[in-house]
């Protein structure tokens, strides 16, 4: 149970940390947004969620095509105490550009630049948002060595033709390691109750969608199974490795399936009513697992994963009192697992 415990701590503190590392940024529109203005802010919110900004959308009060040089603009922007950027839609009938503004903390307002929109373009809008995402990244989460090399160098505003090329952000680039948190329910499907496993995992993705996997889990809760003849507690750890694909598109929840190879040990300390005597044994067993599940995405960098998993043990553990078999593990087993991963 121990294990248990430090895996809900550490769940817990990675949870408290993405909310406490996020910036927030402000998103203006004009107060009667027409369907163009309405589906780039959308575009723009769901962007910054994705990079693990906190967003706040809200109606300007003057017009739009004098809010760069506007006085009230800015001192509107420095007001807002809890914001850290602010991106601007420009346009009444339909948007006409972006302006991207960053507020220090002397809370002076910077403006970064101004990304203009191609109407005659359907993909634009995509495009534009992620730009202007990826500007407040770059700033509000470089370095200061960064932020010094990066002083001379001029924001340029995307291309119409820039803009239909870029795609949305990977959730996991090539190369990144990741560690997953968690716990895994096992049953068996022949006389052997549940159990409860902490579960570690360690991934590295080799491409976008293509993630390599290993998994530790055990030192959990020990299932029991008694007769009249006596009873046993079951003790349970296994290794996996093996690969995962998870659909990489644009919405926060997205399916995944695995597929894995690995040893399953299993321990079991048998009591018996006299005349007999209870036995202690082990077993190592080749282990098969696949599952299907689903990783919902907090940010850009937090995941929770849940899925479910089948597996196929062998030679499978099978569990005796005298000749009367009561009980087997792995033909097959059924887990269910949630996990909380951090990806840097």
């Amino acid at each position: 149970m121990r294990w248990l415990w430090l895996v809900l701590v550490c769940v817990m503190w990675l949870s408290w940390g993405s909310s406490a590392l996020a910036h927030t940024v402000l998103l203006l529109q004009a107060p009667n947004p027409s369907p163009a203005t309405t589906e780039l802010v959308e575009r723009l919110r769901g962007e910054l969620l994705s990079l693990g900004f906190e967003v706040m959308v809200r109606d300007r009060s003057e017009s739009p095509a004098r809010a760069v040089a506007s006085e009230a603009l800015q001192r509107m922007l420095t007001e807002e105490a809890d914001c850290d950027a602010a991106v601007d839609v420009v346009g009444e009938a339909t948007p006409v550009a972006v302006d991207v503004w960053v507020i220090d903390r002397a809370r002076r307002v910077q403006l970064l630049t101004r990304v203009k929109l191609d109407a005659n373009s359907e993909s634009t809008a995509k495009g534009l948002a992620i730009h202007a995402s990826e500007v407040l990244r770059a700033h509000l989460f470089e370095t200061p060595v960064d932020r010094r090399e990066q002083r001379s160098k001029r924001v340029e505003p995307l291309s119409s033709a820039q803009a239909n090329q870029v795609e949305s952000r990977p959730s996991q680039p090539s190369g990144s390691l990741g560690i997953e948190l968690g716990a895994a329910a096992s049953t068996s499907l022949d006389g052997l109750g549940p159990a409860i496993l902490p579960l570690l995992r360690v991934d590295w993705a080799i491409a976008p969608e293509l993630v390599l996997e290993g998994t530790l889990a055990g030192f959990g809760t020990r299932p029991s199974v008694a007769t009249s003849a006596g009873n046993a507690q079951v003790a349970m750890q296994y290794a996996l490795l093996g690969a995962c694909y998870r659909l990489d598109w644009d919405h926060r929840l997205r399916p995944l399936a695995a597929l894995s190879l690995g040893a399953l040990h299993t321990a079991a300390v048998g009591q018996a009513e006299l005349p007999r005597e209870g036995h202690s044994v082990e077993q190592w067993s080749f282990l098969f697992d696949a599952s299907l599940g689903a990783a919902f995405w907090l940010s850009r960098r937090y995941a929770v994963v849940l899925a479910g998993h089948v597996q196929l043990a062998q030679p499978y553990v099978a569990i005796r009192f005298g000749e009367q078999q009561v009980a087997s593990l792995g033909r097959p087993n059924l887990l269910v697992s949630l996990t909380l991963g951090v990806w840097p």
